[in-house]
């Protein structure tokens, strides 16, 4: 065993970042939560409180290349920001940022809906139809709210200047 650790040490004294090492995170602004949780209701239907999951490629490699769960604080197209449980404040593209399925499915189960998933398979369960929206990313549902957005607006003009 004493050959064994003296073995190890010389290796380890010949190759200094064994094991590799993770960049050093950088200073992040710290932010309190929002004092309120919001549970998504339909598409488009996202405002601040609501939880996502950071798909990897979304934090800075210091935070790990994994899911990590967050909260949004401010939605916007380009960068939305969000808050990790150590209360760290990161800018994340809506693309990498997707619903924290299990409040929808709770919130639905209490409105009466009994499964959000098709059970007639034992395998991997597909979504019902009005309920697909629980797999887009933060930049559809964004995109989804526009385009409400733009039909409403039409629809309003086009009753007040009905001839």
């Amino acid at each position: 065993m004493a050959a064994l650790a003296k073995e190890l040490h010389h290796y380890h004294q010949a190759h200094p970042h064994y094991p590799p090492s993770r960049p050093p995170q950088p200073k992040r602004r710290r932010r309190q939560r929002p004092p309120y949780m919001h549970t998504p209701s339909g598409p488009g239907d996202i405002q601040p409180g609501t939880w996502l999951w950071v798909t990897p490629g979304g934090l800075h490699p210091a935070w790990g290349d994994i899911h990590r769960l967050a909260m949004l604080l401010r939605l916007d197209g380009r960068y939305c920001e969000v808050g990790l449980d150590d209360t760290t404040v990161h800018r994340v593209k809506p693309d990498l940022l997707i619903l924290e399925r299990t409040p929808v499915v709770n919130a639905a189960r209490a409105a009466g809906v009994k499964s959000l998933v098709c059970s007639s398979r034992p395998l991997p369960r597909s979504l019902l139809p009005q309920w697909q929206w629980l797999r887009w990313t933060l930049a559809e549902h964004i995109e989804h709210l526009q385009r409400d957005v733009a039909a409403l607006a039409q629809s309003v003009q086009e009753r007040l200047f009905a001839l």
